[in-house]
């Protein structure tokens, strides 16, 4: 055991995980194994730190986080920080969780052979930004098949803390996967802990979490495939939020 550790820390630091098969075969199975369950504890047991040791979190409508193994699951947050994703996470997230949880990154993140294998090793994988990318899009409909995967609806972080519009691609995601639940989430206090352009995360601040009731969209799969759908599916996602 301790072995093997020694060897997917050499893996990260050096990039080789991302080269190929390999990759594949360590980020990409249905079940992460017994390492990365591991490496994923300790990355939990850090943001648990942040958030729940050095800061405070509440935590509402914890009924609606998925069951641990539940997959076809869409967990849609707002996006006001760049480590909202592991607020959801250290939140929501089960220990030794039997399936993965997914989440897309900016592209720009994987031309960094350390930080490509460490966010790759979270179970998150590439996307253009704001450039149509349909092979992402059908990289999360084929994943939500096995899978949880964590969208921010909005694309990019709301500078105000105010809601913006959501993405047409993340409803045609959801059109096209049909997920077997999609639960809005709505983060608050998070850029306190992380304001954009810092580095070092804030003390003793306050955030908030709430998980909403899958939102029914039953409706919206009997309409024809257009961006108009997509679109409307994505507006009935954050109306969802808003309302948290």
């Amino acid at each position: 055991m301790f072995k093997n550790s020694k060897i997917f820390i050499f893996l990260v630091r050096t990039g080789r995980i991302a080269s190929g098969g390999l990759t594949e075969r360590l980020f990409m199975k249905r079940n992460p194994g017994f390492l990365i369950h591991c490496w994923h504890a300790i990355g939990l047991a850090f943001w648990w730190l942040i958030f729940k040791g050095l800061n405070r979190v509440v935590v509402k409508g914890s009924e609606n986080i998925p069951k641990k193994g539940e997959a076809g699951v869409m967990l849609l947050y707002n996006h006001i920080s760049a480590i909202d994703p592991f607020l959801v996470g250290v939140t929501a997230y089960p220990f030794f969780s039997p399936i993965w949880w997914r989440a897309p990154a900016k592209e720009e993140l994987f031309k960094f052979p350390i930080i490509r294998n460490i966010i790759a090793s979270w179970g998150a994988f590439p996307v253009r930004r704001g450039k149509g990318d349909l092979k992402s899009i059908q990289k999360m409909v084929d994943l939500l098949q096995s899978s949880v995967v964590l969208i921010a609806p909005e694309g990019t972080r709301s500078t105000t803390g105010q809601l913006q519009r959501g993405k047409a691609g993340v409803g045609k995601i959801i059109y096209d996967a049909r997920p077997q639940k999609v639960i809005p989430v709505r983060v608050r206090g998070v850029d306190q802990i992380l304001p954009k352009g810092s580095i070092l995360p804030k003390m003793g601040k306050t955030t908030e979490i709430v998980f909403g009731a899958p939102i029914d969209l039953s409706y919206a799969y009997t309409l024809s495939a257009s961006i108009e759908t997509s679109q409307k599916i994505v507006d009935k996602v954050m109306e969802a939020i808003g309302q948290l």
